[in-house]
């Protein structure tokens, strides 16, 4: 669970640094409509309040704060990191790390 509060997180911010205009030609090519950009900020939004339930529930509410700040910390240094070097990877790896941070969650939950 704690890769998967991670993963929320690295997607969290690659949707928040998508929503940027100055960002949005070196990840995908081209400007989004302002829907779509809404839409990115609501995403990032729901992936960083996913992975703060996520620590929440692997160390409780108390020391899961603190999980959450240092998982977002070195989420962030990865985004910022990978963002000059190959910048057409991070929203591979977002959409990845998304859908690996469900699939993590949903198989602790029944298992």
């Amino acid at each position: 669970m704690h890769l998967a509060t991670l993963l929320f997180a690295f997607a969290g911010f690659a949707a928040l640094c998508l929503a940027m205009d100055k960002h949005q030609p070196d990840l995908i090519g081209h400007r989004l409509a302002a829907t779509n950009v809404r839409g990115l900020r609501v995403a990032a939004l729901a992936a960083l309040a996913a992975a703060y339930a996520s620590a929440a529930a692997v160390s409780g509410w108390r020391f899961g704060v603190v999980e959450w700040v240092g998982a977002i910390m070195i989420a962030a240094l990865g985004l910022t990191l990978l963002l000059p070097y190959r910048p057409r990877w991070i929203v591979r790896l977002a959409i990845g790390g998304g859908i690996a941070g469900v699939m993590i969650c949903a198989f602790a939950t029944f298992a």
